[in-house]
């Protein structure tokens, strides 16, 4: 990689796609569970799971739409979409498949989706109310999109010694995803948002799960996503520096669960 290379979301999430999906057992399944429950498909229905990485929402979406539905999943990460693919293979879940393509230039079936959800991806898009309005324009309608976002202070132990650990090394940078979410952080944020894109009926879940925290599940919690790219340029010992003082931050402070809440918002056309 050049100086010059400046790697795109798919290319990050494709490089921890190994880390990443060893915590889909313990947070990513469940909130793609959490997200397809709100979002609510049903038997024969066609779905769009945008940004569906290994495919935590988008396989409980094909199984609750059953064999005459069709479920979409479309990400940039091709790593993350072939563990997604073989996912699905294992399960015998013939409904569903996986794209690698930009989701916002993703064309909508003949009659449109009945259904677009995703989950944790909106921030990332490069122009949150343009992109997400072009998912929008894929629903049939009266179709429903579903959001699913991190609440407020989400993660907040697991951050902050993260953040202490990189600034131990270098600036902490500004993050566009950061002030994207600012925007939809909060139940009435959320609504607010859904409803200001021409969405109605707009309604916000708050879910929340306490899960079990390691030194070496946190450590690879911050390389199989888009916080590794916090660690770019940083020599290898300069990494492990920043690696020893997260985790001695966490024992410390007797962090041993991840603070997870998130929010799922759910909107009509």
């Amino acid at each position: 990689m050049t100086a010059a290379h400046h790697p795109t979301v798919g290319d990050v999430f494709s490089a921890g796609a190994d880390q990443f999906h060893r915590w889909s057992p313990l947070l990513w399944d469940p909130i793609g569970e959490a997200t397809a429950a709100a979002a609510a498909p049903a038997p024969g229905e066609r779905v769009l799971d945008a940004c569906c990485g290994a495919g935590a929402s988008a396989l409980p979406a094909a199984r609750a739409v059953g064999p005459e539905g069709t479920v979409d999943g479309v990400d940039l990460a091709g790593a993350l979409l072939d563990i997604a693919t073989d996912r699905a293979r294992r399960e015998k879940l013939d409904n569903v498949r996986f794209h690698r393509h930009d989701v916002t230039a993703w064309p909508a079936p003949d009659g449109g989706y009945d259904l677009v959800q995703c989950a944790l991806g909106v921030f990332f898009f490069p122009d949150m109310d343009r992109d997400t309005t072009a998912l929008t324009r894929l629903l049939r309608p009266g179709g429903r999109l579903a959001v699913t976002v991190w609440e407020k202070d989400a993660l907040g132990d697991w951050r902050r010694a993260l953040r202490a650990a990189v600034e131990s090394e270098r600036d902490w940078p500004d993050s566009p995803q950061s002030t994207r979410l600012a925007r939809i952080e909060t139940a009435d944020g959320l609504a607010g948002w859904l409803a200001g894109l021409g969405l109605g009926d707009a309604r916000v879940e708050q879910r929340r799960l306490d899960v079990p925290l390691s030194p070496a599940t946190a450590w690879e919690l911050v390389v199989g996503g888009r916080t590794r790219t916090l660690l770019d340029g940083l020599s290898p010992e300069a990494v492990e520096r920043v690696r020893a003082a997260f985790t001695s931050r966490l024992d410390s402070a007797s962090v041993t669960d991840l603070d997870v809440r998130i929010l799922i918002g759910t909107a009509h056309t």
